[in-house]
């Protein structure tokens, strides 16, 4: 995957008979979606000409030059990107994108060095972080809260983890 490209959204499903699509969105607000001009999928790009929202990451969209349910279908499961510098700037510095945790170093509270983010997930409550784990050679997965990852530092790419009671 392109380092440099980052997923807004993925089209679920088509919806109705002239070829508007379902999108889950990974935007802050769902309607964003449509604000970063064409989004591109493989070799291929989209112009969202309209948006409505039906819930709090869904939204039923129109594309340009889709104009049927079976040109619809063929988009099912394509992720939409758009390149990263494209992205609004961060004014603050406790603000950051996902795509910026992905390979940062994970740290104990007292500075030791406990593994690295290997992946971002959402299953539907909430955010977790994929950790690849140093001395156990092995993968664990943690809510990302606050009270677990109290600190984010992006300009030195490490995130401290105040470690839950129920890992060992």
């Amino acid at each position: 995957m392109n380092n440099n490209l980052i997923c807004l959204g993925v089209i679920t499903a088509p919806h109705g008979i002239k070829g508007a699509v379902k999108i889950k969105t990974f935007t802050e607000k769902p309607e964003n979606i449509s604000l970063h001009g064409k989004l591109i999928s493989g070799n291929e790009s989209y112009k969202i000409d309209s948006v409505s929202v039906i819930g709090d990451d869904l939204v039923i969209a129109t594309i340009s030059g889709i104009n049927s349910r079976n040109e619809a279908e063929l988009l099912r499961g394509r992720n939409l990107y758009i390149k990263k510098d494209r992205l609004p700037k961060l004014n603050d510095e406790n603000e950051f994108y996902q795509s910026d945790l992905l390979g940062m170093e994970v740290r104990l509270e007292n500075n030791e060095l406990y593994g690295h983010v290997k992946s971002i997930c959402n299953f539907g409550s909430g955010d977790i972080l994929e950790i690849s784990v140093i001395s156990i050679k092995k993968n664990i997965m943690l809510s990302f809260t606050k009270e677990i990852f109290p600190h984010v530092n992006t300009k030195e790419r490490y995130i401290i983890l105040n470690m839950p009671e129920f890992i060992d």
